[in-house]
């Protein structure tokens, strides 16, 4: 295989379950940059939500994260593309998310920002939050009194992450905005919604990525494990999808290799690279 970038997502895939990154997986991302392979993060993470052991290391250039809002390149410290959802849109959003049972998170300018009142133990137990993802809100999370003024005073909305009480009210806040709204939306989680401006995906941001560094869709391998990784799986030569995902993400992967907590750059540096 012939391959020049690797687009690997973080949770459930790079990521252990407790969002560290192993040794094992940080010396496969040096082996895999000194064979010429480019090794691209691509998550629906902010920027700074990124751990940074990774925002450091000087073997990972390119940065697509908000699912594909921002491409950054850490070595230049440039966007080289953007997208963004207008505030009068996001402030029509918050509306309609705020009448359902949710805590709403929007990315502004690669950090998250959410209602204060929000953000403690009892309101990530109540909206059932992954226990190993609590530490990385606590860590990253700006509180805010007054979020829907925050919104209006500020641009950059790279992506909006609403975490749902109820399974019904997600799918009927995903009915309408499928039919109101000219928005992406997708999901990582089982009690999420990730929504970004239109025509925005991990995927399309890859597609632009390679159209930059001039690589072919044949010599690219893109890993992940969840829903919103499957329009980088349809865009990549090679799809990968980690053991732990789900399986409707396994039938849209060409292959399955090991879970996020078995080393999976390490995985693919033996078992794929040959390197």
């Amino acid at each position: 295989m012939n391959c020049k970038l690797i687009a690997c997502d973080l949770d459930g895939t790079l990521l252990c379950d407790d969002s560290s990154i192993s040794n094992e997986n940080l010396n496969a991302i040096h082996r895999i940059k000194n064979n010429g392979i480019e090794f691209v993060i691509n998550t629906g993470r902010t920027l700074y939500e990124i751990p940074k052991e990774l925002l450091n290391d000087a073997d990972i250039r390119y940065i697509i994260h908000s699912d594909g809002s921002v491409i950054y390149d850490k070595a230049s410290s440039k966007i080289l593309q953007s997208r963004y959802i207008d505030t009068e849109t996001a402030l029509k959003l918050f509306k309609l998310l705020d009448s359902f049972d949710t805590m709403i998170g929007f990315y502004v300018n690669g950090h998250p920002v959410t209602d204060i009142k929000k953000l403690s133990c009892q309101s990530y137990e109540y909206f059932n939050i992954d226990k190993n993802y609590r530490p990385v809100m606590d860590l990253t999370r700006k509180g805010v009194e007054n979020l829907e003024k925050y919104i209006s005073e500020n641009d950059k909305i790279e992506l909006i992450n609403i975490f749902f009480k109820y399974p019904k009210e997600r799918n009927h806040c995903a009915e309408i905005l499928k039919e109101k709204f000219d928005i992406q939306f997708t999901t990582s989680m089982d009690n999420n919604i990730e929504i970004t401006a239109k025509s925005i995906s991990k995927g399309m941001a890859l597609k632009k990525l390679c159209d930059i560094l001039q690589i072919k869709k044949e010599n690219v391998i893109a890993l992940g494990d969840s829903k919103n990784d499957i329009t980088m799986f349809d865009f990549a030569g090679t799809s990968l999808c980690a053991g732990n995902a789900s399986d409707v993400v396994k039938e849209y992967a060409d292959k399955q290799v090991c879970s996020n907590n078995e080393h999976i750059a390490e995985y693919i540096c033996r078992n794929i690279l040959g390197v």
